[in-house]
This record gives C-alpha cells, sequence and structure tokens, in this order.
C-alpha cells in the first residue's frame, strides 16, 4: 500500500473506473483533474492529522505526530476510495458551476454522498500507520551506452526495502526503446542524498511492458550503486508487494461523529 505522503497516491487512472467521460468532461469545460485531486488530498489530510492529534495516546507515534505529519499513514482500501469520490465531488461540483447541467449536480450530489460513506467506512475500519516509512522513490534514472543487448523497450521501476523485507510503493515508470548493440543501467535516483532512514536497500523492477515489470535483483541493491541489465536480458522475477502493510491500526471511530 502507498503512503499518504507519496507523490500521485490518486491519480486520473485511478479515477476513471468510476468515471470513464472524466478526460472528456475535463477537456470541454477545461478543468484541471490533478489541481481537484490535490485539493481532495489537502482537505482529506487535515482531517486524519486533526484526528491524529486528538487521539493523543492512542497513536503510537503521537509524540512525534506533528514532525512526521502524515508520512507513516498507510493508504488502505476504503481510504483511497475516499479520496477517490472526494476528487470526483469536487471536479463534478466545478462542472455544474461551469455549466449549470443538472447532470453535473446530480453526480456532485452523489459522489459527495459516496465520499461521506467512504469516510465512515475508512474510520471504522481504522487507520493503517506504519512504524518506518519508505516513502516512493522518484523516477528512476537510466544510462545507455555501446554493449550486446539486442533492440527492445525495457520500462524500469523501483522500490525502497529495509532489513525486514518492507518494500515500499513503487516509483514512476521511466521506459526507453534500446537499439542494438546497447547498454543498459540503472540507479535509484538522488540516492543516497535522499534515501530515507529505513531504507536498507532497493529492488529494481522491469520488464517489456509498464504492466509487466518483476523484480531482477536476487538480493536488495545497496544503496547508491547502480543496476547493469546483463547480457542474458530481463528475468520474470517476483512481482512488485507495491507498498507497505500496516503496522499498526489506529482506532479513531469514536471521533467520526466530531469530523
Amino acid at each position: 500500500m502507498a503512503l499518504f505522503t507519496d507523490a500521485g497516491v490518486i491519480t486520473l487512472d485511478d479515477l476513471l473506473p468510476f468515471e470513464s467521460s472524466l478526460v472528456q468532461v475535463a477537456s470541454s469545460h477545461g478543468i484541471d483533474v490533478d489541481t481537484k485531486i490535490n485539493l481532495s488530498i489537502g482537505a482529506i489530510g487535515d482531517k486524519l492529522m486533526l484526528w491524529l492529534l486528538n487521539s493523543r495516546a492512542s497513536d503510537p507515534q503521537w509524540l512525534n505526530r506533528r514532525l512526521l505529519g502524515l508520512s507513516t499513514v498507510v493508504v488502505t482500501a476504503p481510504l483511497h476510495r475516499w479520496l477517490c469520490f472526494d476528487s470526483l465531488s469536487r471536479f463534478f461540483a466545478e462542472a455544474y458551476n461551469v455549466q449549470l447541467n443538472t447532470r453535473f449536480q446530480a453526480k456532485w450530489a452523489e459522489y459527495q454522498q459516496q465520499a461521506s460513506v467512504a469516510a465512515g467506512i475508512c474510520f471504522m475500519s481504522d487507520i493503517g500507520i506504519v512504524y518506518n516509512a519508505l516513502p516512493k522513490p522518484f523516477i528512476p534514472r537510466i544510462s545507455l551506452g555501446a554493449g550486446t543487448l539486442p533492440a527492445q523497450a525495457v520500462f524500469i521501476q523501483t522500490a525502497w526495502i529495509d532489513t525486514h523485507q518492507n518494500e515500499s510503493a513503487l516509483s514512476p515508470p521511466n521506459g526507453v526503446i534500446l537499439d542494438a548493440d546497447s547498454s543498459l543501467s540503472v540507479t535509484i535516483t538522488d540516492a543516497p542524498l535522499l534515501a530515507p532512514a529505513a531504507a536498507a536497500g532497493w529492488n529494481v523492477y522491469a520488464g517489456s511492458t509498464e504492466a509487466g515489470v518483476t523484480r531482477q535483483n536476487t538480493a536488495p541493491l545497496a544503496i547508491g550503486v547502480t543496476w547493469p541489465l546483463p547480457n542474458s536480458g530481463l528475468v520474470n522475477g517476483p512481482s512488485a508487494i507495491n507498498g507497505q502493510q500496516p503496522n499498526y491500526y489506529l482506532i479513531l471511530s469514536r471521533q467520526i461523529q466530531r469530523g
């Protein structure tokens, strides 16, 4: 699961399964979907932070919560739905205000109600917390040179890993089309300078399609080292877990009535 503060925790792709016409409506009405998503993340983040501060000793990280912020909050499935529905509610609110179309008004009301229900479910199912956060890495850096690799398309993603084999969400993908007789190497961007404190190493995931990346290294790579794509080519390794599982669930359901 991604962390709440990971970049791109909610994107247009997360909203399209609910509203396939979103791109068309956004284009024809001049609405920036990313702006609505960011407003939703900010508003829900403020609510989460307030509830966490009010939870006091129930939160195992309460003494450091102001410093940590929401960096250790996991985006569980209920929280993900809340973010999606709230983003869609804000989107159709603007669409209605631009067009005064009753169809958009109905969708605004529908997603506002769905967001309220999702918020209640989120808190009744508790808030997931990790003790040692592994933020999503930045897009990986790919270097090309002369070599013996055949012409092919390669997509690369990376992830931090700690000593307990917990793994971060995958970085954004970076893709390249290799010419014949090439070499390819990958570094995790800005490591070790921006490596999280909990990170003990990193994994590299690669594939011939963006949806088909699998782990290429058998053991975690040391922070700061470069991974070369071997002449033997890509391997069909394990798929990514794509994020940390909560170490602790914080019960906040009694505070819903004041939300």
